[in-house]
């Protein structure tokens, strides 16, 4: 079972969608309807995502009215794993 952290991967898939939604925004116009500032803007547009945590994210994708959504999956060995123990 792999124990990497899945939030960087979902950060990333997120700013790099926001980066394509505000390309070509105006800066100011942009940063008042998504509720932050310029220097939070030339961030996103450069994916440099280490300031904003994934709620935040989740939040601006939503205020550019975004739908996210989530899906849950079991891993493979996971799955291998439970059922060789109720067969056994």
């Amino acid at each position: 079972m792999s124990h990497d952290d899945p939030i960087p991967a979902l950060k990333r898939q997120l700013g790099e969608e926001l980066e394509r939604l505000v390309a070509e925004w105006n800066i100011d116009d942009i940063a008042f309807i998504i509720g932050t500032d310029r220097a939070r803007i030339s961030d996103l547009r450069a994916v440099r995502l280490e300031r904003f945590s994934l709620e935040r994210l989740i939040r601006f994708l939503a205020r550019l009215d975004c739908n996210v959504e989530i899906t849950v999956t079991e891993a493979r060995f996971a799955r291998r794993t439970r059922s060789r123990t109720k067969s056994e």
